[in-house]
C-alpha cells in the first residue's frame, strides 16, 4: 500500500521542465499573474525592503537594455569601419590612375595597403602581357593551373591546406594562424592574381571579401592601360 501511494506521488510531481514548457506554450500567464508572481516571490530582508517579482521583471529588463545597447554600439562601430574603408578605397581609386609607369604604380599598390590595411599582406602574380615588360619578373607565375582555377571563381577564394600544398605556395604563409586567399585581378580581361595572407580569426568579418573584391577590381582597372592588346 505503501509503495502504491509513493508511486502516485511520484505521478504527480511537476517538473522543472514542464513548468518551463507551460510557460513557454503560454506567455501571457506572467502577466496575468503579477499579484499572485509577487506573493511568490516577495524576499522580507526587513519590512521596509521587500523584492519584488516586479523588481526581478524590472532588473531584466535593464540588462536587456544594456544587452541592446551593447549590440547597438557593435553595429555603428561596424557603420564607422565600413566608412572609413569605403574613403581610403575612393582615395585608392582616385590616385591609382595618376601613374604612368607600371612599376611606380606597383610600388604605391603595395604601400597603399601596408599603411591603410596592416592587417593583410598581399603578393602579386601577374600574367606575362605586353605592357608588363619592365616590371620585375617576381610578379609572374608560371602556375598556369591555379590561374585557370582562379578566373574560374572570378571571385576571392580561401584556400585550404590541401591547394596550398598541392600549388606550392607555402612560401606565403608567415605562420599557421595565417589563411590564405587568392584573388583575380580583371574578370572580363585577366592581368593577374594577388595572394592575400591575413590571421584567420579575420576570415568571419563578412567585410574581407568585400575589401579584397574591391581592391583587385580597382587594381585590375589601373593595370589595363598598360596592356597592350
Amino acid at each position: 500500500m505503501e509503495q502504491k501511494n509513493k508511486k502516485k506521488v511520484s505521478e504527480n510531481t511537476l517538473l522543472k521542465k514542464d513548468v518551463l514548457e507551460y510557460l513557454s506554450k503560454n506567455p501571457e500567464f506572467i502577466n496575468n499573474n503579477i499579484d499572485l508572481l509577487n506573493k511568490m516571490f516577495a524576499l522580507s530582508k526587513k519590512d521596509e525592503n521587500i523584492i519584488t517579482f516586479e523588481n526581478i521583471r524590472i532588473k531584466s529588463l535593464i540588462n536587456e537594455n544594456i544587452l541592446l545597447k551593447d549590440k547597438l554600439k557593435e553595429i555603428v562601430k561596424t557603420a564607422k569601419d565600413n566608412k572609413e574603408i569605403q574613403e581610403k578605397l575612393s582615395k585608392f581609386s582616385n590616385e591609382v590612375i595618376s601613374f604612368r609607369k607600371v612599376d611606380l604604380l606597383i610600388n604605391y599598390i603595395e604601400e597603399f595597403i601596408d599603411r591603410e590595411f596592416p592587417s593583410i599582406k598581399i603578393n602579386f602574380n601577374l600574367i606575362k602581357l605586353n605592357g608588363f615588360n619592365d616590371l620585375g619578373t617576381k610578379y609572374f607565375s608560371s602556375n598556369k593551373d591555379l590561374i585557370n582555377t582562379i578566373f574560374l571563381k572570378k571571385t576571392p577564394i580561401l584556400l585550404t591546406k590541401a591547394e596550398i600544398k598541392l600549388y606550392s605556395l607555402e612560401k606565403f604563409i608567415n605562420n599557421k594562424n595565417e589563411a590564405l586567399v587568392v584573388c583575380p585581378l580583371g574578370i572580363e580581361y585577366p592581368v593577374g592574381i594577388i595572394f592575400v595572407t591575413y590571421k584567420s580569426e579575420m576570415m568571419g568579418l563578412n567585410l574581407q571579401f568585400d575589401l579584397l573584391s574591391s581592391l583587385t577590381e580597382t587594381i585590375s582597372y589601373s593595370l589595363e592601360q598598360y596592356i597592350q592588346r
